[in-house]
């Protein structure tokens, strides 16, 4: 088979050839198909956890759509990724709990975005940030996996969405996801280019400063919800201008969720792809530029999904 593999933590990712996965227990062999990129799989590359250190060689990879059997799957779960190696190859053995059959008909590159970015933009929508229509909301990092599709979802909701960019080329985009308007501002502007909108509710996965302006933005008794620190892990917070508008910081993380909460949601997913109600924006990569996979999303120079097509 082929993979994508880590030899030293903070090292570049190299595309080799090795022997066949051999399952073990009651493991099963998927055919992987496509694979889906996610900042996750840069962190583990980079030492956090550090399970990747202590098991090098590495394949990274969280969730993948391939062929089980000639089914169409999803992988997903189970520490995949995390604690085990991951899914960058043509083949991978894993527990029979970590895969999901597909409906008809499903496209594979789609449906290999949804496991983490899916989940985690409904559970922030829905379960965290508990939106209803009478919510305004920003979502930052609008253009990225989670935030294209927190738009839709909170749009969905009846709720009045602005999507906030950094990147000017990306407005339109997040416009045709649907939202109100679109917030071109890094963390210093932010303030002042979405006072307007006066939110009860921010989807964070930038973290940082950014967090910091949403607090700041935040209506009294408003919510922030955060998933990621792409743009910083330290926040700069005043805890008296927290407090004092009493509001509610809820984080997100997918490694709590249980197997049988992700299939639940991963189905109600896959069928607002399947009838257009969720769009899912994806870009194809051959599995020998998952370095430059990495590395693009660490300069945030993309849109919606990357996908690694593994038999490409």
């Amino acid at each position: 088979m082929r993979a994508a593999v880590l030899h030293q933590i903070g090292g570049v990712l190299q595309l080799e050839e090795l022997p066949d996965p051999v399952p073990t227990g009651d493991e099963v062999v998927v055919d992987i198909t496509h694979a889906s990129v996610n900042p996750l799989d840069i962190w583990v590359t980079r030492g956090s956890p550090g399970t990747a250190a202590a098991n090098l060689p590495w394949i990274p990879g969280t969730e993948a759509a391939g062929l089980l059997d000639g089914r169409a799957v999803l992988v997903r779960g189970g520490g995949i990724g995390v604690v085990r190696r991951g899914l960058y190859a043509s083949r991978a053995a894993v527990p029979p709990s970590c895969v999901l059959d597909l409906p008809a008909g499903t496209d594979p590159a789609v449906a290999a975005s949804l496991g983490v970015a899916g989940m985690t933009a409904w559970h922030c929508v829905h379960t965290r940030g508990a939106c209803t229509a009478t919510d305004r909301v920003l979502v930052l990092g609008a253009s990225g996996g989670v935030g294209s599709l927190a738009v839709q979802l909170a749009g969905a909701t009846g709720a009045t969405v602005w999507g906030q960019t950094s990147s000017a080329g990306k407005a339109a985009g997040v416009t045709g996801l649907g939202a109100d308007r679109v917030v071109v501002a890094d963390a210093d502007a932010l303030v002042e280019a979405a006072a307007e909108l006066k939110p009860t509710l921010v989807i964070d996965g930038l973290g940082g400063s950014y967090t910091t302006a949403a607090v700041t933005l935040l209506e009294p008794f408003g919510r922030l919800v955060l998933y990621g620190a792409s743009a910083s892990d330290d926040i700069p917070l005043s805890s008296r201008g927290f407090y004092r508008k009493g509001l509610t910081m809820l984080g997100y993380s997918g490694l709590v969720e249980t197997p049988e909460s992700q299939a639940e949601v991963l189905r109600s997913l896959l069928a607002l792809t399947a009838t257009g109600s969720l769009r899912v924006a994806t870009e194809l990569l051959p599995l020998g530029d998952a370095a430059q996979a990495h590395q693009r999303i660490l300069d945030r120079r993309v849109t919606g999904k990357l996908v690694l097509d593994t038999q490409a």
